[in-house]
């Protein structure tokens, strides 16, 4: 292929014809795609053994925007928020800060931890939730996770422990929620509960639990007795920390 180069006569700088430029683009397009390509080879044969953060980044990313190299937005992605997990948490409005990320890239990040979230939200109905405590953690760890106000809510259960339903009741300022013990128990009765595992976060993640949280949980137990409606435990999200009231002899 002859390639005619023109100088610019301002700038001395070389121009390329048309027929160049439009060359230059399909090497660069297949260059991406073999890139993709090999990313997307690796990943099959053996997951993401092997593979740096920003190559799982990267991989994603090759899904959500088309005929870019995403390597350097990749990198941009864990330098703004440090890891894996602080990408995934990242709220919508601050992904979609990151240059070259786009409306559909910030979208499809942020459905990452929420499709997990379904995934272990569906392997709980029909199960002993007591038998399971490592899925209801990190269940709940997902859940609320990246929240940026504090929040209080509860898994309520029939008699047997089997999940009946998830639900954020009540939902606070960066450091305090108005909890009313009322309302809860009348939400337990109208599902026909017979047990609950109470949570609410701390989002500053500061993994203890206050005097105001031990004694409130100890009041509503006492409460929830006489309707046969059990409080099963209490979990504290705290940044990735979640810890059991019972566990910790606060109930």
């Amino acid at each position: 292929m002859s390639t005619d180069l023109k100088p610019d006569a301002a700038t001395n700088d070389v121009l390329f014809d048309e027929e160049t430029c439009f060359r230059l683009h399909e090497l660069m397009d297949a260059s991406i795609k073999g890139h993709r390509q090999r990313l997307r080879q690796r990943f099959s044969q053996r997951g993401f053994d092997g593979f740096h953060d920003y190559e799982v980044l990267e991989l994603l990313l090759t899904y959500a925007i088309a005929r870019t190299d995403v390597k350097p937005l990749a990198k941009s992605l864990l330098t703004r928020f440090g890891t894996l997990a602080g990408v995934f948490d990242a709220p919508l409005a601050e992904l979609k800060e990151i240059h070259g990320i786009g409306e559909s890239g910030a979208l499809f990040l942020t459905l990452i931890r929420q499709v997990e979230v379904r995934y272990l939200a569906s392997d709980l109905p029909g199960r002993q939730l007591l038998d399971r405590p490592e899925r209801v953690r990190a269940y709940l760890r997902l859940l609320v996770q990246g929240r940026g106000m504090e929040c209080f809510g509860a898994i309520f259960t029939d008699q047997q422990h089997r999940l009946l339903t998830t639900q954020i009741l009540f939902e606070g300022t960066v450091d305090r929620t108005a909890v009313y013990p009322r309302n809860l128990m009348k939400r337990a009765l109208e599902l026909d509960a017979r047990g609950m595992i109470l949570f609410h976060n701390h989002p500053g993640g500061t993994p203890h639990a206050s005097n105001e949280d031990i004694e409130l949980t100890r009041r509503m137990a006492e409460a929830c007795a006489p309707l046969e409606l059990k409080i099963l435990d209490h979990f504290l999200i705290a940044d990735r920390e979640v810890l059991s009231f019972r566990e910790h002899g606060w109930f």
